[in-house]
């Protein structure tokens, strides 16, 4: 059988802590039409959420504090980067073509996993934040960040002050700060990473071949 027509990227979605991967539906039914050739998938996070009875987290927010909060995203970096390989090696892509967009925990462990390590092309970075603003950056990979200016949970200026470093390090990074928005995936914040994900890029194609 000839090979299918190749996928402009392999896009991972990831959820906030206590969630689950249908949380990311609203912006996976948005990226369909808009990339209809890309690799969509949506894991859940490691482990099971400690403060509710479903979901999932890749670090515990059970009394966290600030100066806790580094150490736990270090512990819990193995497991996310083991998950976002296994993804590539099922799909059959690569950092080159991979996209991660990440909601609040999701978007801290994608920043942190980058930050030196080249495992996406582009983070799109969604309520997150750096713990703590990085001393390095992975070049090769282009970081959007999208930051609703009401958001109580995640406060926009976590992305400002990213943005900064970010650009103080050569990264090519992006600020999209969305008027009134909160803590959540509302259309606004849907329709701001959608534009990130839309700006031009040097992906490489997923080729992959189907079996007679």
């Amino acid at each position: 059988m000839a090979p299918s027509p190749s996928a402009h990227a392999l896009i991972i979605l990831l959820h906030g802590v206590g969630a689950t991967p249908a949380a990311m539906a609203p912006l996976a039914g948005r990226i369909a039409p808009v990339l209809p050739h890309a690799v969509i998938a949506a894991p859940p996070a490691a482990l099971p959420y400690d403060l509710g009875e479903q979901g999932y987290q890749w670090f515990s927010v059970d009394g966290i504090t600030e100066d806790q909060r580094p150490a736990r995203i270090r512990a819990a970096l193995p497991a996310f980067v083991d998950t976002i390989r296994g993804l590539q090696r099922a799909h059959g892509a690569a950092p080159g073509n991979t996209v991660l967009a990440g909601f609040s925990q999701g978007a801290i462990m994608a920043l942190a996993a980058c930050t030196e390590a080249w495992l996406a092309h582009h983070v799109v970075a969604i309520a997150g934040r750096f713990a703590p603003l990085p001393a390095a950056w992975e070049g090769r990979t282009t970081v959007s960040l999208v930051h609703g200016t009401m958001d109580g949970t995640v406060p926009a200026d976590h992305s400002r002050r990213a943005a900064a470093r970010l650009a103080e390090l050569g990264a090519d990074v992006h600020l999209d700060l969305v008027p009134r928005a909160v803590h959540m995936l509302a259309p606004p914040i849907v329709e701001a990473v959608i534009n990130a994900l839309a700006r031009p890029s040097r992906l490489a194609p997923i080729r992959r071949s189907g079996n007679a």
